[in-house]
């Protein structure tokens, strides 16, 4: 079954744009009419390492696997059999491992009760009360918050998610706003 790992992947696949060095970089990018859902993909070697799934935007939805990995349009180059990751198959099922990992880690850290600190580790923005469909209900200074699931990681200090303070309280206050006014 697939199962969309989320922007950490987008975001550690993106890191892996090789340089001019790779054979099918120099095929230039991709077409965007070539990357439609049924379409096998392939590595930079030209080994198939899955099929596009779904293609929304930018981004392109890829199972590789029974995994999911979504990517940017730009992360494929053409080659000769079809779209290719700018990446070799074995550092692609690295990053989807490392993800797997990751999302486990969360898992097992994303209880009620868990202190939940802003990115960089310095302030404790809040405690989880619970585990929702949606992600987590966090207690804070600022009231009940939804987080989504994608919003949290495990840092050194524990469970966090991706902004600082700052954002966070910025983020509650706008958030609290715009229900105002739809509800």
């Amino acid at each position: 079954m697939f199962k969309p790992s989320g922007a950490l992947i987008a975001l550690c696949l993106a890191g892996l744009t090789p340089l001019a060095a790779f054979p099918a970089c120099a095929q230039g990018a991709a077409a965007a009419a070539s990357l439609t859902p049924g379409t096998k993909v392939y590595d930079q070697n030209g080994e198939e390492v899955g099929q596009i799934v779904k293609v929304a935007g930018d981004k392109v939805a890829v199972a590789i696997d029974g995994n999911g990995l979504v990517v940017p349009k730009d992360a494929f180059v053409k080659s000769a059999k079809g779209p290719a990751l700018k990446a070799p198959k074995a550092k692609i099922l690295a990053v989807l491992k490392e993800a797997e990992a990751d999302a486990a880690a969360v898992d097992g850290a994303l209880k009620p009760g868990a202190a939940v600190r802003s990115a960089d580790g310095a302030a404790v923005l809040g405690k989880v009360k619970e585990i929702v469909a949606q992600g987590a209900v966090l207690t804070t200074s600022e009231g009940n918050i939804t987080m989504p699931r994608a919003a949290f990681f495990l840092s050194d200090k524990g469970l966090a998610v991706k902004v600082n303070e700052k954002q966070f309280i910025e983020g509650v206050r706008v958030a609290r706003a715009q229900k105002k006014k739809g509800g």
